[in-house]
């Protein structure tokens, strides 16, 4: 997955704002911020053709579609360390009970909020699903 920062937070990249965070001496921000490397580590190295944008706000990574801030915020994630992850997505406007609705889950390791990561942004309908290559064998 192409996962870089949204071109409109210029003062970092996402990996230097969350070493940023888990520099601090709190344990939440410490340990949310190691979590939250970890997560951006292992969505980039997905076999995903998607590009997505990184969004910062306050500590949560907001997904993004397009590289403005004005993109919805399809998928955010929070952390708050490696056993306590919440995930949100917005529901696409065919499915919504009312405009801008967000489903909103937890997740206890890392592998469960990557899966629902992508579940989110699956059905966020923010991004065209990926598309696997077809193979002739």
């Amino acid at each position: 997955m192409d996962l870089t920062r949204c071109k409109d937070q210029k003062s970092a990249t996402l990996d230097e704002f969350y070493t940023e965070i888990s520099d601090h001496d709190s344990y939440t921000n410490r340990e949310g911020g190691k979590a939250m490397l970890d997560l951006i580590a292992r969505l980039r190295a997905m076999p995903d053709d998607r590009r997505v944008f990184g969004l910062t706000s306050h500590h949560r990574l907001c997904l993004l579609a397009d590289d403005t801030y004005r993109s919805s915020w399809f998928v955010i994630i929070s952390a708050l360390d490696k056993r306590n992850y919440f995930i949100e997505y917005r529901m696409a406007d065919d499915v919504a009970p009312w405009p801008n609705a967000y489903v909103r889950g937890e997740a206890r390791s890392e592998d469960d909020a990557i899966r629902m990561i992508v579940i989110g942004m699956e059905k966020s309908g923010g991004w065209t699903p990926s598309v696997k290559p077809v193979s002739n064998h």
